[in-house]
């Protein structure tokens, strides 16, 4: 049962360290809001790495669950930001928001 939770945990690293990498090359070949999005989802992928990998090597009297569930709530906050500006870019896309033009 430990090498089954311990291949968990590394296959939730491997995807994490995937996600970043493909989050930031999207963020380097687009522009605007969805640039603005895609750097909320990469800062969040990031914090959600860092919450993985804290709760692995913490013990009883160190800092690591703090790490952790600051990084979760980071990470749960950053992908909402992200999420929001993604939305307010596909509803001006179908029309239903209008576009403001400066």
């Amino acid at each position: 049962m430990n090498i089954f939770l311990v291949s968990i945990e590394i296959i939730t690293l491997l995807s994490a360290m995937l996600s970043i990498v493909y989050t930031v090359g999207i963020v380097w070949r687009v522009e605007k809001e969805l640039d603005t999005s895609y750097k909320f989802f990469a800062f969040s992928i990031l914090f959600f790495f860092i919450a993985e990998l804290s709760g692995l090597y913490y013990t009883e009297h160190s800092f690591g669950p703090i790490i952790e569930k600051i990084s979760m709530a980071s990470f749960a906050f950053l992908f909402l930001i992200g999420t929001l500006y993604m939305r307010d870019i596909v509803r001006k896309l179908d029309g239903e928001k209008p576009e403001i033009k400066k």
